[in-house]
Order: C-alpha cells, then sequence, then structure tokens
C-alpha cells in the first residue's frame, strides 16, 4: 500500500513520514478513529514505508522486492491478526484465513468488520481474536506459530517485523494479556501497527503502552474526488453521496456502487413521515414488510439516511444555514416539514433511530425492528 493510494488524510502521511526521517520510530502504534476514515490503509502504507528499499521522501518506491511483497500482503516480515470465528479442524487461527483476507483486501482496502464478517460467511456470529492467537494453536509439527513465537524469530529479510492487528478491540482479555509483556519490551527490529474504532473496549494497560495517532473523518473534497474518479458520479448526486457518506469512504463506496443512492431513500423517507402523521398503520406496516426484504447493509443505510435528514431538519428548525446540507428535492420537503423536528423530540428520533441500527447490526428480526420503530414515531411527531 503506497501513501498515494490513501484518500486523503495528508497530515496524517507527512506525520508518519516524519518519524522515519527523524529516526523516531516508536515501537507500538494505535491507529484510532471512526469506520472508513483509512487506518488499515495508513497502518499498511506506514509499515511499507519503513520496509522499502528505496523510499523518496513522500512515499514508498513501489518497485523493490520489499514493496512488491507487501502489495501482496505476502512479505514474510508482514503479520497479521484479526477477529475470526473458529471452524474446529478448518479454520483455527487468523493465519487460516490469510487467503480470504488478502482477497478482501484485493477489492477494497478500506475494510469494516461487517465486510469482513460477509466475506467469511459468518454474518450471524462476531468474530473475536483469541488468546490462541498470542500463543500460538496445536502442538508438534503442526504447531501453528503466535503471536510472540512469530515476534521471536529473526527476521526474514526485511528490517523490521511487523504485527498489525486489526480490529484490536476485539482481543478477549487473556489474549491483550499474553501480549503485554512483548508489546512492552520488543525487540529493537519489531513494531505494532494496532487498528481500532473503538478503544473504550481495550485494556487500559495495552493503550498506555502504544502511541495513539488519531486518524479523522475523511475531508469532503478528497472523497469528492475518489469517488469521481472511481465511478463518474458529478452534480447534486455526487454532493448528496458526499453529504450522507460524511468522511466514510466505505460507506459512500457502497452508495456509489449500489442503487440504493440517497434519491431511492427519500422516497421511503417521505413516506415514512407522512404515513406516521397520518397514524396510517397498515402504510407503515407495507413499509415494513418492503424494508424486511432488503439487505441488512441496505436497511443499515436507510437509517443513516433518516438520521441525516433528522439532524438536517433540526438544523433548518434552528435557522442555522451555513451549516445545512440538502440536495433539491430534500429541501422541497423540508419546507414544510422542517418545523416537526424541535427542541421535544430531535433527541427522541435520535436516540430511537440509533437503537434500530444497533438491532439491525445484531441481527434482530428487521420487520419488528422498523414497525416498532415507526410506532414509536408516531408519538414522537406530535410532540
Amino acid at each position: 500500500m503506497l501513501f498515494r493510494e490513501v484518500i486523503g488524510q495528508e497530515t496524517i502521511k507527512r506525520d508518519l513520514r516524519e518519524t522515519v526521517a527523524l529516526n523516531r520510530v516508536a515501537h507500538a502504534y494505535l491507529f484510532t478513529g471512526p469506520e472508513g476514515s483509512g487506518k488499515l490503509p495508513l497502518a499498511l502504507a506506514y509499515a511499507q514505508y519503513l520496509n522499502c528499499e528505496h523510499p523518496t521522501e513522500t512515499d514508498s518506491c513501489g518497485e523493490c522486492p520489499s514493496c512488491k511483497a507487501y502489495a501482496k500482503l505476502q512479505h514474510p516480515d508482514l503479520h497479521f491478526v484479526f477477529p475470526i470465528v473458529k471452524l474446529p479442524k478448518s479454520k483455527e487461527c487468523c493465519d487460516d484465513y490469510l487467503p480470504e483476507w488478502r482477497e478482501l483486501f484485493a477489492q477494497n482496502p478500506y475494510i469494516s468488520l461487517e465486510m469482513w464478517q460477509n466475506h467469511i460467511g459468518v454474518e450471524n456470529k462476531q468474530p473475536i481474536i483469541y488468546e490462541s492467537e498470542a500463543t500460538g494453536i496445536g502442538e508438534g509439527d503442526k504447531k501453528q506459530k503466535g503471536i510472540i513465537q512469530k515476534l521471536s524469530m529473526t527476521n526474514y529479510s526485511a528490517k523490521y517485523k511487523v504485527m498489525i492487528i486489526w480490529m484490536a478491540e476485539k482481543m478477549n482479555e487473556t489474549c491483550a494479556n499474553k501480549i503485554l509483556k512483548i508489546l512492552e519490551e520488543p525487540s529493537p527490529d519489531t513494531k505494532f501497527l494496532m487498528i481500532s474504532e473503538d478503544t473504550r473496549n481495550m485494556l487500559p494497560t495495552i493503550l498506555s503502552r502504544t502511541q495513539i495517532v488519531r486518524i479523522p473523518k475523511i475531508d469532503d473534497e478528497s472523497l469528492r474526488q475518489r469517488i469521481h474518479d472511481d465511478f463518474m458520479i458529478e452534480g447534486d448526486e455526487l454532493q448528496s453521496l458526499i453529504k450522507n457518506a460524511n468522511g466514510n469512504y466505505i460507506q459512500a463506496f457502497k452508495m456509489a456502487s449500489s442503487d440504493d443512492t440517497p434519491s431511492q431513500f427519500f422516497t421511503m423517507f417521505t413516506q415514512l413521515m407522512r404515513w406516521a402523521w397520518q397514524k396510517d398503520l397498515l402504510a407503515l406496516n407495507r413499509l415494513s414488510e418492503e424494508l424486511d426484504s432488503l439487505g441488512r447493509e441496505k436497511q443499515k443505510s436507510f437509517l443513516q439516511y433518516c438520521l441525516r435528514e433528522v439532524r438536517e431538519n433540526f438544523i433548518r428548525n434552528q435557522n442555522i444555514p451555513q451549516i445545512l446540507y440538502m440536495d433539491n428535492q430534500e429541501n422541497a420537503f423540508s419546507e414544510k416539514f422542517h418545523t416537526f423536528i424541535n427542541e421535544r423530540n430531535v433527541a427522541g428520533f435520535t436516540k430511537e433511530l440509533n437503537l434500530a441500527y444497533y438491532h439491525v447490526v445484531r441481527n434482530g428480526t428487521s420487520k419488528i425492528i422498523f414497525f416498532d420503530l415507526f410506532l414509536k414515531m408516531i408519538v414522537l411527531l406530535r410532540k
């Protein structure tokens, strides 16, 4: 992964390159930030830069044997740990999943946990990082090495052995405790690059042993340019998509590569609000059935769209036009609708939409989730 392939984040890239130029590379980093901000691509670009044989001031060369091996995620001194679901006798540790990991990364280096779950066919199970990832699994000649054994080995060819732990918050407590010693006192030729979206679920002792790199959302201009170049989307459609993505390339990519653009959700949102105001339970039931027939990704995207519309209409109600983002059709609907989103109900709308999103992610029965949400909206609209 080259720095120039990472979308935006120019300040972070510069800071990472400076650690190399000034010989101030820490032994362990924690890249933390929201989904779709580019934490994994940045970590990989940094690891490749550290081991590039002919780096420039701005990037890896991309041509040396080390860079070519990194591009395929196949460098012998590059190691990965990520959440998995154990399948007895077939998939019991991360190394068993490396072909799938490389395949998904080749498709799109901006990866979410849900994308990973879908790719390995465990949508209804929660992947974790098990204790065996630290200590290894099996016995004798068949034993598969864990983090401790891998990092105790001599480097094969690179200047640094690099251990990338993706979604580090998914480490169970035993695994986290097992790696504390090596994380605190690694050999000089070993670098830990940990990646997390929620450090609240990580051990404080792990956090205290890493240098934290906070990754912000991708700036709108960088995201707009990438989506335009990749999908040739322009005008109001592009503008609306960028607003809805809110700095998340994964979300922008999903909307740009599917039929679930904001314009499709607009009709559903306006129907929902009209039928909720009219207390039309039959129509609301039909809408819940329509949403039930969609996949969970589409359901989540619709709920995110609803959250944005609640925000936009509340901002309009507060008369703050400088931070208002609507396209023409949304603006036309909002002229009469915005008064229904006010100080008395905006927190309730936000809470119920986020709760529905949580239950969808947790694989709840979507028809029940949506119909219950719609009933609550009947009440909220009248506050």
